[in-house]
Order: structure tokens, then sequence, then C-alpha cells
């Protein structure tokens, strides 16, 4: 079996990095990152390793609360470019931050650096919403530490219409050391990154997972509230099963297929990311 490594040895040029879903690359001044196509997939033995389908809502989510945090604080964030779908990818692209995770940092360097990042987590706190959600989104996307075990890995998540207003504030979901990028020689945030399971949840969503290096999930003898995440998230919210995206060549095979079925209507559905079937119109 080819493993992750062997892959990275030969990744194209200007490519910085391959993982189980994605791509990453420097260009310019430009962070980017992107999904597989599916031709690009790793197989394995195990059919529950597909990347997730999710992936470019979450990019979506990430997008929407850079614009909306950039707006409503002074927390310092990579500066949004752009995002876009391209033959069955899906494209994330930011400023390039420059410095160091705070993982990289000696243990006195992260009592400075934590100082700060409480501020800015006061912050998120103090922006409050009777109902859960992202501002200019209409799905939440379950923190990773929910999906790692194999928990409905295809699966977004939208607040129920009907429920009670409640007492939410604004999380990151996934605020480890990995995710602070810091500058080594003043130790002043440079930005926090990895937005896409954020918005506004309970706050108890948000665990401390700064204090150590590793996972944006609990390990060892830490609390492990993934059950807790399950039940709200199945009384609170309508499951939405995302689709992965479809290259050209799929999407005109079946649009061909479809034709060729000799229905009154000449052109097939197309299926979005939300399995609300759209018309295609030619203009």
């Amino acid at each position: 079996m080819v493993s992750n490594q062997d892959i990275n040895k030969h990744r194209e040029a200007g490519c910085t990095g391959i993982t189980q879903d994605k791509k990453y690359y420097e260009v310019g001044n430009s962070f980017i990152k992107r999904t597989l196509r599916r031709h690009e997939w790793i197989i394995t033995t195990i059919p529950k390793l597909a990347p997730s389908a999710c992936l470019p809502q979450r990019w979506k989510t990430d997008a929407a609360i850079l614009a909306y945090l950039r707006d409503k604080t002074d927390i310092p964030l990579p500066r949004m470019q752009f995002t876009f779908e391209d033959d069955g990818a899906f494209y994330f692209s930011t400023e390039l931050v420059p410095g160091v995770t705070m993982t990289h940092l000696t243990a006195e360097q992260k009592q400075v650096v934590t100082k700060e990042l409480l501020e800015h987590v006061a912050t998120l706190k103090s922006l409050r919403s009777d109902t859960p959600g992202v501002p200019g989104q209409t799905l939440l996307c379950a923190p990773n530490r929910v999906q790692s075990g194999f928990w409905k890995p295809h699966s977004c998540w939208r607040p129920k219409p009907d429920m009670e207003k409640g007492d939410y504030v604004f999380c990151h979901n996934d605020l480890g050391q990995h995710n602070v990028i810091v500058d080594p020689e003043t130790l002043k945030i440079n930005a926090i990154i990895d937005w896409e399971y954020g918005g506004f949840w309970p706050e108890w969503f948000e665990q401390p997972y700064w204090k150590r290096p590793g996972p944006g999930g609990p390990i060892g003898d830490e609390e492990d509230d993934t059950e807790r995440c399950y039940e709200w998230l199945l009384a609170h919210c309508d499951e939405v099963e995302m689709q992965h995206l479809r290259s050209l060549r799929k999407s005109w095979k079946s649009r061909e297929s479809w034709r060729g079925r000799g229905d009154a209507c000449s052109e097939p559905p197309i299926e979005t990311n939300l399995g609300q079937p759209l018309r295609v119109i030619e203009v």
C-alpha cells in the first residue's frame, strides 16, 4: 500500500503538502487549499476513510466567519481571498500569514501567548445569539472531535426552525495550538486560523485545547464530551447529508444520459450540496 508519505514525495510543483482529504499550496502571498478530486482519493480498505463531503461547506463556513469577525472584532485573522469550485474540487484561499504555530514555542513563550489568546477567547464569548448558527450560512459543521470516530462524517447540520430560543456564544471549536500563528520574535499572535467548525454554539462546545499541543479533541484522561455533542446535534438540528463534488466529465456524462431518456424535460436536475435539485438553464 502506498503511504501518505510516499505520495508527498511525488507531489506536483507548488504543492506544499497532501493529506487524506486535501492539498495545500503556497503561491506568492497566498495560502491555498483544495479538496482532492475523486481520482486523487487515497484508496484504503476502510470505506469510511473517503474524504468528508462536508469540506466545501466547512470552508464556506470559514470564509463567512472571517468576514463576520473582521467586522465585529479585533481578533487577528488571515485576510480572506476567495473560494470557488472547479472540476470536482473546492478551493479556499487566504493571505499567507508569517510566523510559527504556537506548538513550536517553549513553555515560557506559550505562557506569554496564552495571555493574549485568552483575551481573544473572551471577545468570542462576548458575541451572543439566541439561536445557533453561522452568520451568512444555513448549516453548521460539527467539530472534528465529533466526527473523528466516523460518526456521520458526511453530514452537516441545520438548526431546527422551531427550536426554543437559547443563549449561544461564538466558538472556534478547534482552538488548538496548531491554529494559533505567532511572531516568534515579539510573541504577538499574527492570526488565529481554521474557523470551519465555528459559529454560535452552546458555550461548552469550546474546550480549552490550546493548553497543550495536540489535536482539537480529548486525549488521555481529558473529559470526552462527544456523546453530549451527539445528543445536542440530534435534538436541536436536522441532519443534512452532503454530496461529494462531481467532475465536469461525470456531470456531462450524467447530463447526456438524461437527455437520452427522452423525458419531456430536456435538461437533467443538478444535485447541489444541500440536496436541492436545480435546473440547468442554457442562455
